[in-house]
């Protein structure tokens, strides 16, 4: 029996990275051994065992066959016999397919080492074209740094994946835990490049093309949601992780010249089978209608800038308008080279505003009927916002 340090926390390590996961890989060993030694298992699919101390995952070496289609479609081989390097050849890329042993020797039989120093995302076999969720998986891992190129033929099997239709077979959410770590990532607009130029993206998060657009307009979309992805890289801070898929799927709507309501409609759609909150719903209603109105907010008369703020339903939820400013924001000043001082503007007035309403004293009468008190505390609103705006 022997126990190796496996897969992304030796990449990290090999580039510098701090990792947050350790993955363990037993060599020569049976699920009876390590549950005798104390090993909890909890794999379904095959062998995957707790440490009775650390508490971190060991697997048992395993080779996998290719049965059916998507990311579940394999049978699972592990026995004491399976060797490191055969475990290690069912990695999706050779920087993902380095192994180092509890002496801190590095074990590398596909050069991934070597790809590491030379920035090459490289598949290690033709079986990498068997699970799908590995064209997702590449553009995230070149994501990793900057610098990193995915190597030619590695891409073209990509987009034959892609073509093939598989990548329907994932679970939204493969696709969003996936899409998410690279939006949450270093360099997002690195990952969306390739997930672009393979066709991936418009597989996953259909729409995003239409069927009727031509080469040249796909090629100026692609531009524009890497500039989208270096935006929000820029910005990561200010934005919350759902808002950031959001961006990727109401993007079109803001590009220059290629508007789209039908597109804010099908994303709206496609925002319920990504299973993201209803808050997050609110925010893309939002971001639409009140485009305009938060554009030219400081212009607005006091009645007006109230009745906005009624919609956002700001006076319970003040986050959501803050979020689609945030958002607007980005996209303004990316695609319509608008002045950021606008937006920041904006939120000081709110500051201001929610600041008067904090210290307000109010006359309102509560044996007043409903619809009464309703109107007196508008009125006292509208009054603020005069005094605020004039």
């Amino acid at each position: 029996m022997k126990i190796y340090l496996v897969g992304g926390a030796v990449r990290d390590k090999l580039m510098g990275i701090l990792s947050k996961d350790r993955d363990y890989l037993v060599v020569g060993s049976t699920p009876e051994e390590m549950v005798r030694l104390g090993y909890k298992p909890i794999g379904k699919d095959f062998p995957v065992f707790i440490h009775p101390i650390s508490k971190e995952e060991y697997a048992l070496a395993r080779t996998e066959k290719k049965v059916g289609k998507g990311y579940h479609g394999f049978e699972f081989y592990t026995s004491a016999d399976v060797s490191l390097e055969e475990d290690l050849s069912r990695r999706d890329i050779t920087i993902n397919a380095i192994a180092e042993d509890e002496d801190g020797n590095i074990y590398d039989p596909f050069n991934g080492v070597d790809d590491i120093k030379n920035k090459v995302i490289r598949h290690v076999s033709d079986a990498f074209s068997e699970d799908p969720l590995r064209v997702l998986r590449v553009a995230r891992f070149a994501s990793l740094d900057f610098e990193f190129k995915v190597q030619k033929e590695t891409l073209a099997l990509m987009k034959k994946m892609v073509e093939s239709g598989e990548l329907k077979t994932l679970s939204v959410e493969r696709v969003v835990a996936e899409v998410t770590k690279g939006l949450e990532g270093e360099n997002p607009d690195i990952m969306i490049h390739y997930l672009c130029e393979s066709g991936a993206l418009n597989e996953i998060f259909p729409g995003l093309n239409s069927p009727s657009d031509s080469p040249s307009l796909i090629e100026q979309k692609a531009k524009n949601f890497v500039s989208l992805g270096l935006a929000i890289k820029n910005n990561s801070k200010s934005l919350a992780t759902e808002s950031k898929i959001i961006m990727l799927l109401i993007a079109p709507y803001f590009f220059k010249d290629l508007r789209n309501i039908k597109t804010i409609e099908e994303q709206s759609h496609l925002l319920k089978h990504l299973k993201l909150s209803n808050t997050n719903h609110k925010i893309l209603k939002s971001l639409v209608d009140e485009e305009q109105n938060l554009g030219g907010f400081l212009l607005l008369s006091a009645e007006e800038k109230l009745d906005c703020l009624y919609r956002f339903d700001f006076y319970r939820r003040p986050n959501i308008i803050i979020e689609v400013l945030n958002m607007l924001s980005v996209f303004r000043t990316t695609f319509h080279h608008v002045d950021l001082k606008h937006f920041k503007d904006i939120k000081i007035f709110l500051d201001l505003f929610s600041e008067e309403i904090r210290q307000l004293k109010s006359e309102v009468d509560l044996s007043n009927s409903g619809e009464d008190i309703k109107k007196l505390i508008y009125q006292e609103r509208l009054s603020i916002l005069k005094n605020i705006t004039n």
